[in-house]
């Protein structure tokens, strides 16, 4: 019987639930920092439209936007941190535990549709 069914590289039991990860993970990546980005425009006109702005506002709002600002490129660099982790880990046969063909789980992920 042959384990591996998608394009030689991915168990077929795998192969539709990469799929959907895959997929979740790609909406993800783009609505968080779209989402995250339009807070930091309102923290922005917050600060803006602000008549009387002390410093403990000022570095309170800046620090929101730089914390935003690193979760969104954190969240959208998360399918490249996915697919470099994908690479370290083997396919293996549950019955025979030795690698299957030397494919590897990138090979999965990449696969993916």
């Amino acid at each position: 019987m042959n384990f591996v069914q998608l394009l030689g590289a991915c168990p077929k039991e795998i192969a539709g639930i990469m799929a959907i990860v895959k997929w979740v993970i790609t909406i993800i990546c783009w609505i968080i920092p779209i989402i995250l980005i339009v807070l930091v425009i309102l923290d922005v006109a917050k600060i803006v439209t602000a008549g009387n702005i002390d410093d403990k506002l000022k570095k309170e709002v800046t620090n929101r936007i730089v914390t935003r600002v690193i979760f969104s490129v954190l969240i959208f660099l998360v399918p490249t941190i996915v697919s470099l982790l994908f690479r370290l880990v083997p396919l293996s046969d549950d019955n025979k535990n030795q690698v299957v063909s030397g494919a590897t789980w990138s090979d999965c992920w990449e696969a993916a549709k």
